[in-house]
């Protein structure tokens, strides 16, 4: 369980996050959506230790994170995948599974996740020692994907993975996602800019507008409030 409660961040004077709460269980996936500065992908930066909050608190299973490093949050058990994927592309596609699995706290368990990453991404499998820049948009986002599953997380963040790609990319990123909360237990938490595409797949959804939380319910509940959608979601 990721709990996150009374979370303010700002930068300088300005708040990009204000009192912003949520709960993201085990096995679930929990859409963040809201429009351009709405502090999504602030949420996710604060989260995984990269920017540290003015206020509020961050836990997993009742752990504080709040003040720990990204490195530290990492091995704890939060993935973050980043908008553009974040690969290092003069790095082949094994090297930087291989630097995701630095992060294992299980060493042993290295080679055989990333054969499971390989075995999840068929595309990557052919393109082993192939330098990640070499790659196609959908193929970096699912090497991506796969660096952050090497670390073994209880929680994977991904900011915007759609972005850019063809819709049949898209399709089976979120089907993907669907696989890792129903097989793993994985606790999603989605940010994306498709808010159609996200309701699709989340169990819950938060709706973010200048840094608050305007509504947080079912995802279901979200997508049928025509109010709401017209608002903030823009469908």
């Amino acid at each position: 369980m990721l709990e996150i409660s009374g979370l303010t961040t700002a930068y300088g004077g300005i708040l990009a996050l204000d009192d912003v709460g949520l709960r993201a269980p085990e096995a679930t996936i929990t859409a963040i959506l809201g429009a351009n500065g709405a502090g999504k992908t602030t949420l996710l930066r604060t989260v995984s230790g990269l920017v540290r909050p003015r206020a509020g608190s961050i836990r997993l299973d009742g752990a504080e994170l709040t003040r720990l490093s990204a490195e530290a949050v990492a091995v704890r058990g939060v993935a973050h995948v980043p908008e553009g994927g974040g690969v290092i592309r003069e790095l082949t596609v094994d090297e930087n599974l291989r630097l995701g699995g630095l992060l294992r706290r299980d060493r042993s368990g290295r080679r055989g996740a990333a054969e499971e990453v390989y075995a999840m991404f068929p595309p990557l499998d052919d393109r082993r020692r192939n330098p990640a820049f070499t790659l196609s948009g959908g193929e970096r986002q699912m090497l991506a994907i796969g660096r952050a599953l090497m670390t073994d997380p209880q929680v994977l963040l991904l900011d915007e993975p759609s972005l850019g790609l063809a819709p049949l990319i898209v399709a089976q990123i979120m089907s993907l996602l669907q696989r890792l909360r129903d097989d793993r237990g994985l606790a999603v938490v989605l940010v994306e800019q498709n808010a159609r595409s996200a309701l699709s797949v989340a169990d819950w959804a938060i709706v973010l507008n200048l840094g608050r939380v305007v509504k947080a319910d079912e995802a279901g509940a979200v997508a049928a409030d025509e109010g709401l959608r017209h608002a903030y979601l823009g469908f």
